[in-house]
């Protein structure tokens, strides 16, 4: 039992790895795209960065949950 556990941490850490980089990198190329047309504060820009990029997060959020659950009922019935 205790070698599932692990396996199930090792993977809820790659996971949100993924998640994580998927963030951070769209969140960079979109903010090279909205800096130069977006006026005001680098607050701004984030919120704009954000208002177009909400699908994208929430589509790697579904997928990385998709994966993790789909990994633990695999765990939950091999024996």
């Amino acid at each position: 039992m205790n070698d599932k556990k692990k396996k199930l941490s090792r993977m809820a850490t790659w996971t949100v790895a993924v998640f994580a980089a998927v963030f951070a990198l769209t969140a960079a190329i979109m903010w090279l795209v909205y800096y130069p047309m977006t006026a005001g504060s680098s607050w701004n820009v984030m919120v704009a960065v954000l208002k177009a990029s909400w699908p994208i997060f929430l589509i790697d959020l579904v997928l990385c949950a998709g994966v993790y659950v789909g990994y633990k009922l695999y765990l939950d019935r091999q024996k």
